[in-house]
């Protein structure tokens, strides 16, 4: 077997190995280009996009409220989508980022983009003020790549996203 075969056969046999079907039909471990930005306390919103500076979360699953937490699988950070791209409670790891997020809120221009077709996920941060806007503006991709319902065990850079 020539070097191409094998690269070929090895790149097939990884992908298959990683895209396991759920049982609700959805790839396990997809992999998906995504638009990712983030946000804070002080832009998240209660549902009323003129009640800015809070932590209220539409789809509590993991917390309580909007949290950045750890990380890692057994205690990821909260991320906003559109429910047609991701239901509450799924996981997300972000390669980019070497964190782990759940989905528990909302957020309007997420679910604008989402009826282009265009994924987009929307990530929690902590902190407030001037430090928390240049973080967000730092760290926001166009494009790259996430992954849907991840196995435990990847990659984790402790703390805060906002220090990568």
């Amino acid at each position: 077997m020539n070097k191409t075969s094998w690269f070929a056969l090895a790149t097939l046999a990884t992908l298959t190995a990683f895209c396991v079907v759920a049982r609700d039909g959805r790839a396990q471990n997809e992999v998906v280009l995504s638009y990712v930005t983030f946000y804070g306390f002080d832009d998240n919103d209660d549902g009323n996009p003129t009640h800015l500076g809070t932590d209220v979360i539409s789809h509590a699953t993991v917390h309580d409220s909007a949290n950045e937490d750890l990380g890692t699988y057994e205690r990821p950070g909260t991320l906003a989508a559109d429910v047609g791209f991701l239901s509450p409670g799924t996981k997300v790891y972000v390669p980019a980022l070497e964190r782990y997020y759940v989905m528990e809120d909302t957020c309007r221009e997420c679910s604008e983009d989402w009826l282009q077709s265009k994924p987009h996920i929307d990530l929690y941060v902590s902190g407030t003020g001037p430090e928390l806007a240049a973080c967000q503006e730092r760290l926001t991709m166009e494009s790259t790549r996430i992954y849907i319902d991840p196995p435990p065990g990847l990659p984790v850079r402790p703390g805060s996203a906002c220090r990568s």
